[in-house]
């Protein structure tokens, strides 16, 4: 089987970054003492849509790694998934008990980049009894964190655009 074909730590990352900075800038355009014409607008605009790529790409990778495994997969890609998995350190393996998992979170490589220790008990609280119920796994619990976060930053992001587009055409009218 061929490797992943990128990094998933650097692709959440990278989105997040881009996806926060879009949140940042869309707020200084909507600040009174920005201008309307001001170059804010179309850099968030460009990053939030630039941000929903890579996220459409950690979906993509999301579900090759843990989605179901197809009907007609060789037993080789099951195994090529278990070890990408292993290797990205996607999957938290055995463990179940809500402050060891806690504690994992915390400490993991990745996860703190993305939230603050608060931020990551509330979403750990939102989605840890949610992540056991039905087909899904519990083993899956920090890609869960991840793909919830990164959806989060673009809804805000896409609410503060509705807004500043709203500004824009406002003055655009004002101006004719």
């Amino acid at each position: 089987m061929s490797p992943l074909s990128f990094n998933y730590e650097i692709k959440v990352k990278s989105a997040y970054e881009v996806l926060s900075r879009a949140v940042s800038l869309f707020q200084i355009y909507l600040d009174d003492k920005t201008p309307a014409t001001s170059s804010e607008y179309y850099r968030a605009k460009s990053l939030l849509n630039e941000g929903k790529v890579i996220y459409e790409e950690i979906l993509k990778e999301s579900k090759k790694l843990l989605g179901p495994l197809p009907a007609y997969s060789a037993p080789e890609y099951q195994q090529w998934r278990e070890e990408t998995t292993r290797d990205v350190k996607l999957m938290l393996g055995d463990k179940v008990e809500y402050e060891e998992i806690k504690k994992m979170m915390l400490s993991d490589s990745c996860l703190p980049k993305l939230f603050s220790p608060e931020e990551l008990e509330a979403y750990l609280g939102r989605y840890y009894d949610q992540q056991q119920r039905g087909k899904r796994k519990l083993e899956n619990l920090k890609c869960r964190l991840v793909i919830a976060r990164l959806n989060d930053l673009i809804h805000q992001a896409e609410d503060l655009f509705t807004q500043a587009k709203k500004k824009l055409q406002t003055s655009l009218a004002g101006s004719q």
